[in-house]
């Protein structure tokens, strides 16, 4: 029996659910904390949200072929997307992508095309296919509005779970910014912007975002990649995040970990959760595990953690006594083979 075809008009991305974490409530200043499942959309991650909003708009333009460059999450969402809506696509990636991605995109029906050794190679080699065909559609990965309108749902269904609860933190990672910006845009939606932080969570090597935070709030460039987390390997964030973070509205709070740190909070989420996740959504399970959210909560931050975060409102230290919301972003990049590789490699 072959695949459901979804209409234009009808949503591709699933409402996912949000469950409260007991074992990781030691973590959190005794806040409840609550866990946002996006490791079950069915493409794997939150970039089903965002992407699929994308690509059914380039649908109603008259694009028939969707282009990507991504060897990673937000590639099997445009795969994804374009098996549902009847296009055709083109994904870019890299040398060295895993053959387990490169199939599962292929089982979508999309075309992989390698180019490079890094994700501006790929970008470059989309942006040529592009130019030389007026059907073909550029799918940025993190950097479009209408992308992060489509993020911006993950808060329309919290605000939906909580009722008149408010969060205080939402953790999540940063890749190129994409997610956060659409957080952002939940978050005033709701008019949150004053009791609710972001806490963005990045590993040294990935820290496109940070290298911003730590320049004052003006666009910096990572000369390479050097983590193993390649998943949030943007070498520069969307201009939109770095102007969230100058407004404050809400706090965009940027912290770092390491890689060890980012494997060891992916063994400790899977012994406490029963699921497997990737070095991307165990950077940001870092930010509890590590007392980054506990040390925020309870204002008993070292200086050199909190010297660069940019408030504009009172609120910064009057925490409000809301949940955590930590975003399970989801990811292609794990498997139990590799987590057992990456556990031996950095002794976990």
């Amino acid at each position: 029996m072959g695949q459901k075809k979804f209409p234009i008009t009808e949503q591709i991305y699933v409402r996912t659910p949000m469950i409260e974490s007991i074992p990781l409530r030691k973590y959190s200043a005794d806040r409840k904390v609550f866990l946002k499942l996006e490791n079950c959309q069915p493409s794997g991650s939150f970039k089903l949200r965002g992407i699929s909003k994308l690509c059914r708009y380039a649908k109603s333009q008259g694009f028939t072929e969707l282009v990507c460059a991504s060897g990673g999450n937000a590639g099997l969402a445009t795969a994804f997307t374009a098996m549902q809506l009847e296009m055709s696509a083109c994904i870019v990636v890299q040398r060295g992508t895993s053959a387990e991605i490169c199939n599962t995109i292929k089982s979508y029906g999309a075309t992989i095309e390698v180019c490079g050794d890094s994700f501006e190679e790929a970008k470059n080699q989309a942006y040529r296919i592009i130019a030389d065909s007026s059907r073909s559609f550029l799918v940025h990965p993190f950097d479009d509005p209408i992308l992060w309108e489509g993020h911006s749902t993950i808060v329309d269904e919290i605000a939906t779970d909580f009722g008149s609860e408010t969060p205080s933190i939402i953790v999540t990672c940063c890749g190129g910014g994409g997610l956060i910006s659409g957080i952002v845009q939940g978050v005033r939606r709701y008019n949150w912007q004053d009791s609710t932080k972001i806490l963005s969570m990045e590993t040294v090597g990935t820290h496109s975002f940070n290298a911003c935070v730590k320049a004052g709030g003006v666009k910096a460039r990572l000369d390479k990649i050097t983590s193993i987390v390649t998943c949030l390997g943007a070498t520069e964030v969307c201009d939109q995040i770095v102007n969230d973070f100058n407004e404050s509205r809400p706090p965009i709070l940027s912290r770092l970990i390491t890689d060890a740190e980012a494997i060891d909070a992916c063994v400790q989420f899977a012994n406490d959760h029963r699921m497997v996740v990737g070095p991307a959504c165990g950077t940001a399970m870092a930010a509890l595990y590590r007392g980054f959210v506990k040390r925020i909560l309870n204002n008993d931050e070292e200086e050199h953690e909190a010297i660069y975060d940019k408030v504009n409102n009172l609120v910064y230290n009057q925490n409000s006594d809301g949940p955590i919301v930590a975003i399970v972003c989801g990811g292609c990049e794990i498997s139990f083979d590799t987590m057992n590789d990456l556990k031996k490699e950095f002794n976990c």
